[in-house]
């Protein structure tokens, strides 16, 4: 077994169901300590383990001793949500994965300190990690909370606490005390919030090499306090991570929501917070290349999802160019097989790859590509076999090898020669030019 990818395999298969480490622990009968490690990549499951672990997961056993699920169409179980190319996904897995695993560090650190503070027993684990705008979060949180922000518009990140979460850890009754007092603020920032940020502050120079130090960039002497999150001057649609802990206190249930700026995210990524980062190899992590054995016959992709395609003449494929194509956004994109229009659909998100929903039902006007020289602008491929192909129909999903958020590819007379960001002009698909192909 490759302790990192079956790692990463149960944590994504945990988070699909909703399980948190705890309850994963108790179906197994082991501790949660040991699926923290799992999904750290620092041990693996006891062979007697398996068997359990692949029931509650629905997979057998060679998958998660692979660390891959094999694929499939079937998409019973999946999430699937629409997907906005005016807000892309752009944060994948692997970079929230890190993240719930420092929300789990976080919890554990709350429940045995807060515990001691307040003589009471608590209780915190990490509930989800998403990627949102800075506006749908502050619009979803309390009108009233402890909200601490940590320069967050200038690289940095906020906390805030439920009202009734907050008000429980200092031993007040809510319904009593409504009012959010600065001495309340105050106290909680030096009793709690303190041990919050330090195991932040720890986890990212630890994960950093010392390349970014928290502690200095974003203290918490200087941090705002505030009752409300409608004091803090952030850009409503910039991109952000967003970590949210649930705790119990003395029967009062309430979350600690971790907001990090976009800026922050991307200092951490060129810092090696998140691993590898491009094709190179950043820190201590090392980049992992599954190897094609020379004798396997893996079904060649055949099925393409396309924005069109398109006269390859005067096309500038310099870095920074925009291309604007004819395809309205509100237009589904043609999926083609044998150089033919089948279908066309609409762009989902199916877990964590680019999938199209098939919409129409009336024969298409049959478009047959037949010109040998061509750009086309894909946004991804699959691989299916004719029964799959023949299967298709409205309302079935295909889903794409692409992770959702992905650069899509330029291709030209079948070769590919540029990948670009999809964005939109004016009400038609557009798509910049970030990477030109040698």
């Amino acid at each position: 077994m490759n302790a990192q990818k079956t790692g990463i395999l149960i944590y994504e298969m945990r988070t699909r169901k909703g399980m948190t480490q705890k309850e994963l622990a108790e179906k197994c009968n082991v501790s949660d300590k040991a699926v923290s490690k799992w999904e750290r990549g620092e041990g693996c499951p006891d062979v007697t383990v398996l068997p359990k672990l692949a029931e509650v997961f629905g997979v057998e056993v060679e998958s998660i001793m692979n660390g891959e699920v094999p694929p499939s169409q079937d998409v019973s179980g999946k999430t699937i949500k629409d997907y906005n190319f005016r807000q892309p996904d752009r944060y994948p897995r692997y970079m929230q994965r890190e993240l719930w695993l420092l929300g789990e560090d976080i919890c554990q650190i709350m429940i045995q300190e807060f515990t001691v503070i307040i003589n009471d027993r608590c209780d915190f684990h990490c509930d989800n990690v998403d990627q949102l705008c800075n506006g749908e979060f502050l619009h979803s949180i309390p009108q009233k909370c402890f909200f601490y922000d940590f320069d967050f518009a200038n690289g940095g990140f906020t906390v805030e606490i439920d009202t009734q979460l907050a008000k429980a850890l200092l031993k007040q009754d809510a319904a009593k005390y409504e009012l959010i007092t600065e001495f309340d603020l105050n106290v909680f920032k030096d009793y709690f919030l303190k041990i919050i940020t330090d195991v932040i502050y720890k986890n990212v120079q630890k994960q950093t090499d010392g390349k970014i130090e928290l502690s200095k960039k974003c203290s918490i002497e200087n941090a705002v306090c505030s009752a409300t999150g409608n004091n803090s001057r952030q850009k409503e649609n910039l991109m952000m991570l967003l970590v949210s802990m649930k705790g119990v206190v003395g029967g009062n249930e309430g979350f600690i929501n971790i907001q990090f700026s976009d800026a922050i995210i991307e200092d951490m990524l060129m810092s090696g917070y998140f691993g590898e980062y491009g094709n190179g190899i950043v820190g201590n992590r090392v980049k992992f290349q599954n190897l094609s054995n020379i004798k396997s016959h893996e079904l060649p992709e055949n099925i393409f999802v396309e924005f069109g395609r398109f006269r390859p003449e005067n096309v500038n494929l310099e870095k920074g160019t925009i291309l604007v194509l004819d395809k309205k956004e509100t237009e589904g994109l043609n999926v083609v097989y044998e150089n033919r229009v089948i279908h066309t659909g609409k762009t989902v998100a199916i877990d964590d790859k680019f999938g199209i929903e098939i919409a129409e039902t009336t024969q298409l006007n049959e478009i047959v590509y037949d010109e040998k020289d061509y750009i086309s602008v894909r946004l991804g491929s699959a691989a299916l076999t004719k029964e799959e192909i023949a299967g298709l129909h409205q309302g079935a999903y295909l889903i794409l090898k692409q992770r959702a958020g992905e650069p899509s590819q330029i291709i030209r007379a079948g070769k590919l020669v540029a990948r670009g960001e999809i964005c939109i002009a004016t009400d038609t698909f557009a798509i910049r030019v970030m990477e030109v192909c040698e």
